[in-house]
């Protein structure tokens, strides 16, 4: 990791930038925007299922202002809105965002000779089909067959997994925001299967005996993917240098004991929780 931050002069030539010149003074700020849906143990929820200010993402970000010495600025906005956000820089950066190419153009992820780098991951989640007890499905690992032509696929509302599924030649439905609306949706016939992340789906699983008695994970995993800060096109024009630092804080952060003590915390909350 630290050649990149050794060849930072040719990397800023390369997008014409004069080292000695390409960035503005250092930022005071960071606005990020964080999808307004709980995701335990990220972005935890009360009671009534509204997102607190509490869980992972809220932790990383305050060891990251530690360490950056910046003020980190937390927006939570449905995710189209954060996507939206990225691309106007009305928002400087999106917390735990995967890589699609024709995401490019929202925002700058960590790249390596033209190729994503996943060196720098803030984490990566599991992706699983979803489907009901009884189902006629088959899913090797690269085919889904069995299914209807007609049949919909639930996912939740911009999320990269769609453009996944669509690969695999089936219909979409994004409507609903979260793992826990597919699922109804699924268990009342509106959707024929769901495609979903693997701890989100699995919990509502669990929490939800009715849901649970119906509902099935198809093996083997649908795909693992990796998920980063992406800044947008106009704080990394104004601050090239800081983005390229931030990349790197977030990769030491991501592995540090802190970290590491943090995550184990919110695990044994959940397995106590789900005792």
């Amino acid at each position: 990791m630290a050649s990149l931050f050794r060849a930072l002069p040719a990397l800023l030539a390369l997008v014409g930038l004069n080292p000695a010149e390409a960035q503005a003074p250092e930022p005071r700020a960071l606005r990020v925007c964080l999808n307004d849906v709980p995701h335990i143990p990220w972005r935890m929820a009360d009671e009534a299922g509204r997102i607190q200010r509490e869980g992972l993402d809220f932790v990383f970000l305050d060891l990251l202002a530690r360490r950056s010495g910046l003020q980190i600025q937390i927006a939570l906005l449905p995710w189209k809105r954060c996507l939206a956000d990225l691309k106007s820089g009305e928002q400087d950066a999106v917390l735990s965002m995967s890589y699609l190419p024709e995401r490019e153009e929202l925002g700058v992820y960590p790249m390596r000779l033209g190729v994503i780098d996943e060196r720098l991951a803030l984490r990566h989640n599991q992706y699983s089909w979803y489907v009901l007890q009884g189902h006629n499905l088959r899913w090797d690992g690269r085919k889904l067959s069995g299914l209807s032509p007609e049949a919909l696929v639930g996912v939740q509302s911009g999320y990269s997994i769609g453009t996944v599924v669509r690969e695999q030649g089936l219909k979409v439905d994004e409507g609903a925001r979260t793992a826990e609306s597919n699922l109804e949706k699924l268990v009342r016939g509106r959707v024929q299967l769901a495609a979903l992340q693997v701890n989100e789906a699995d919990r509502v699983l669990r929490k939800r005996p009715d849901l649970g008695a119906r509902i099935q994970k198809l093996q083997p995993l649908l795909q693992e993917r990796a998920y980063f800060t992406v800044f947008s096109q106009s704080f990394w024009g104004r601050y090239p240098r800081t983005v390229l630092d931030l990349w790197r804080d977030i990769a030491t952060l991501r592995d540090s004991k802190a970290y590491r003590e943090a995550e184990n915390r919110a695990q044994e909350q959940i397995e106590r929780e789900t005792r």
